[in-house]
């Protein structure tokens, strides 16, 4: 068995899409990685998506994928602590595409509603500011 230590970014996410139950419980099945899981992820810190937050993300789910393709211990199941799961290689390079589907798939669905968002924010941002 190969333990692999997640990425930050991926790390982060997996920690936010930690919805459904407890991995402690349920394992892999604690996790919810909806599109709308990762648009709340990645709005979090600033009330918007950044781009560079995305490509971290990206890159390390790339980086990943690469990594578990290029071992050479291919046969070996994978060890993931974090989400408390033992998956095979093939099921670990699903469970990437997947996020990676679900992560262009909020980034679009986000994308659409940027403006009305972040407008809807200032305005109750001006609401709430305290008279000086």
């Amino acid at each position: 068995m190969i333990e692999i230590q997640l990425p930050p970014s991926f790390a982060a996410l997996c920690n936010t899409c930690e919805t459904i139950c407890e991995k402690e419980c349920c394992g892999i099945g604690a996790f919810n990685f909806s599109p709308f899981n990762i648009i709340y992820h990645l709005t979090k810190w600033e009330a918007r998506i950044r781009d560079s937050d995305v490509e971290a993300l990206r890159t390390e789910l790339s980086d990943l994928a690469r990594d578990l393709r290029n071992s050479d211990q291919r046969a070996e199941k994978v060890v993931l602590a974090e989400l408390n799961a033992i998956l095979t290689n093939e099921q670990m390079l699903a469970l990437i595409s997947e996020i990676n589907s679900a992560l262009a798939e909020g980034c679009a669905i986000y994308a659409g509603q940027e403006r009305r968002i972040d407008e809807r924010y200032r305005n109750f941002l001006r609401i709430i500011e305290v008279p000086k």
